[in-house]
Parts: C-alpha cells; structure tokens; sequence
C-alpha cells in the first residue's frame, strides 16, 4: 500500500475516534478582535506588571441548535462568552485590582461532559489541542501587540492552567517567559514525567518569593478524595505558609477567602476559614465543610471532599499578596 495513503487512513481512522460525525468545531476565535478578549484593557494600561488569565471550564451548550455535540465552546455566540465573564470579573476584580493589568482571551474550551466521558483517556489530550492552540494564538497575540515588554503573571484555573501548562512546555521562544514573574497554576497538576522531561520550563515554587516558578495545589478535606482526572500531582505548595513539605499552616496564616455575596451584590472576606498541610502532593484542608461546593452531577470526577470548584478563591487574600510580593522581588532583584 502506498505510504502516503496508509497514512491518511491511519489519521482518517484516528480522528473520527475522537471526534463523533456529529460533533462541531466552532471557527477559531481572531485576537485581533477585541469581542474575543474580557473588556479592552490595552488602551488603559496604568500598572508594571500584567495578568493573563485563562478561565476554567465555564461551557453552557452540549450540542447546537442543530443538534450536533458541542465538543467545544463556541466563543463566536455572545451566550457563550457570557458564561465566562463572571469569572473574568472577579479574578479580575480580587487578583488584579488597583495593582496590576488584567487581559484574558477567550478560547474554544472543552466541555465539561468531555472531561466525564473520557477522564484518562489519549482521546481527551486530542481534543484538547484546539484549547491549547488557541490560548498559545492568544498568548503570542498578547506579546506582540499588548504586553510592550512588562513584567506579567500567568493565571489560571482548571482547564486555564491545564491549557497555560502546556504553553509553558511548548511555547516556540522560551525566552519570551523571562519576564513571567511566576504562573499561578491553580487545580491541575503536573506529573513526575512531566517534570523530567521539561526540566526548564517548568520549575515548580519553593517558597513566598521565588520568580520564574509555578504556583501549583490541589485542596481536598481528604486524600481519598482525589479527581481521577488530577490524580498524579507531583508538585505543591501550601499558599498559607508557603512550604512544600508537610509542615501544617494554622487557620490563622488564612488570610481570607473572598467569594461573591449575591444578597449585597459585593464580596465578603472571610479570615482564618481554615488551616491546610500537604499530603502526598496534595492540600489538605480539615476546616472546610465538603458539602458546600459538592456536585452531585459531577461526583464521579470530583468526590465529596474534593474542592477543586474553591481552589482559586479559598486562599484569595494570600495569593493575592503573594502576586505583589513576587512582583516587588521581580522588578526589584
């Protein structure tokens, strides 16, 4: 058989494997277009450092209205970039501020039934390729047109950090993250192989100042509570203490969690919520109460006990002091 034939076969084969013929790929988002960025921030630039966030799984529609599977997010439909921007808003809002730029693109995310229907499988690293594509379309957007060679921070959460994970080990010019600061890699993980294989690009924190690093944990009340999805984590820190053994940190080093009051229409900062140690690789937080951020339509990827869906607000007020301390010892070595 011909050789290049055989090989069409092959990825012919491949790619409906993993992707139904129902299934739809929405058109790729053009960062050019300020309608596929959260508000237009480049013309108000005002702070020395940046924050590029990418946002966690948030997709509404699991199939169009022509009944075909919505594999992914279809960013070019006003719903679905609704459906991100009150996440924007805070991490905006509570991790920006007064004290630093804030941009995040939005991208073709996987839905979250990809993640229930494959959550080890090779054919999610597959589908998650468009994501990766264009959150590293968006970064290069940013660096070339926005950033004018600030000092910046990644940010992300979930499916953000798992797609800004990837950028760290792929991106063409690693010498354009000399002037990260540090990547907040919140509710995802990096494996032993990972580490080995990208000994460079991926030098997980060692304590409260370091720069050029990784940020990375997973909170649970329990170590049986693991996602299967984010089972092998090799990397931690303790964003209360700031430690990466098991030396634990008390509910007084909790500084706050911040969550959105709907009543008042305004966050509350709640002090001292809990305290947390590390456990093979893992936070563990025995002050929590499991039940307030539970699914039950979700149990399968995210038990009882796992809290993944507070990571990035739980310890809001210490990973926002840390983002300026960092920053201070970035620009001021």
């Amino acid at each position: 058989m011909n050789r290049k034939i055989a090989l069409f076969i092959f990825f012919f084969i491949a790619y409906n494997s993993v992707f139904p013929q129902s299934a739809f790929i929405p058109p790729p988002p053009d960062y050019d277009n300020e309608t596929y960025w959260y508000s237009n921030d480049s013309k108000t630039v005002t702070h020395a450092v940046d924050i590029f966030y990418v946002y966690p799984t948030l997709g509404t529609a699991f199939k169009d209205s022509l009944g075909r599977e919505m594999i992914y997010t279809d960013v070019s439909k006003t719903d679905e970039r609704l459906a991100a921007i009150g996440n924007q808003r805070f991490n905006k809002e509570v991790y920006a501020g007064d004290e630093f730029n804030f941009f995040s693109p939005y991208y073709r995310q996987i839905t979250m039934a990809v993640y229930e229907d494959s959550p080890n499988d090779y054919r999610l690293k597959a589908k998650s390729q468009i994501p990766v594509n264009d959150i590293a379309t968006a970064f290069q957007y940013y660096l070339n047109n926005i950033n004018q060679g600030r000092a910046f921070i990644l940010l992300g959460h979930s499916q953000g950090s798992s797609v800004l994970l990837e950028l760290l080990k792929n991106h063409p010019h690693p010498e354009d993250f000399s002037q990260m600061v540090a990547a907040y890699l919140i509710g995802w993980q990096i494996t032993e192989d990972e580490l080995a294989e990208y000994p460079e690009r991926l030098k997980p924190a060692q304590n409260a100042d370091d720069t050029g690093v990784i940020i990375l944990y997973n909170s649970l009340t329990n170590i049986k509570a693991k996602s299967p999805r984010i089972n092998q984590s090799v990397v931690c820190i303790n964003p209360l203490n700031w430690k990466t053994d098991a030396t634990p940190a008390d509910k007084s080093e909790h500084l706050g969690i911040v969550r959105f009051n709907k009543v008042k229409a305004a966050y509350d900062t709640i002090p001292h919520f809990t305290g947390a140690y590390i456990h093979d690789h893992y936070l563990i937080c025995p002050d929590v109460d499991p039940s307030t951020v539970f699914q039950e339509s979700l149990k399968e990827l995210f038990p009882l006990g796992n809290l993944h869906f507070m990571d990035s607000w739980l310890y809001a007020v210490n990973l926002k002091i840390n983002m300026l301390n960092r920053s201070k010892k970035f620009l001021n070595p």
